[in-house]
């Protein structure tokens, strides 16, 4: 099962209090290395600044559903009321691994910079037609919410 959220980027929010929302939102009183994510802000802010998670989404595998983290940019960002739904789960309460979406002219510096946070921080080429379908291990009658359809 995947669960989506988006969250209000730039200009709502700077991409460093874009970090701060998004670390918040997976990370708890039980989560394990939830100092790593909050280490590796000084590279995601990059990432979130070129605006690589409007189109691909950050990916968190670890506890409950997978986790797809999207940012919302320009008109969208301010046009939202910013309230983002919490999750009914930490999915860093145990073993996890956060996938980063990054351009391919910077996935070399962002990737070694993520590895020596932490191997939980992994970047991944953008234009991969969908990274998440790799790992997943769950078959076609897989479930897949996403709160942000409008019907």
């Amino acid at each position: 099962m995947r669960v989506r959220r988006d969250i209000n980027s730039i200009p709502a929010r700077s991409a460093r209090e874009t970090w701060d929302s998004i670390v918040s939102l997976v990370s708890g009183t039980d989560s394990i290395d939830a100092g790593k994510l909050a280490a590796a802000g000084s590279v995601i802010v990059t990432i979130i600044t070129d605006e690589n998670p409007a189109t691909k989404p950050f990916i968190l595998e670890g506890v409950g559903p997978q986790l797809r983290i999207y940012c919302r940019y320009g008109f969208g960002a301010v046009n939202d009321d910013g309230s983002v739904d919490s999750l009914t789960w930490n999915p860093t309460a145990g073993d996890w691994v956060l996938h980063v979406p990054c351009d391919a002219a910077n996935l070399g510096w962002v990737g070694k910079a993520l590895a020596q946070i932490s191997p939980r921080l992994r970047a991944f080429d953008m234009s991969e037609e969908d990274r998440a379908e790799e790992s997943s291990t769950s078959d076609a009658s897989e479930i897949v919410v996403d709160w942000n359809v409008k019907g």
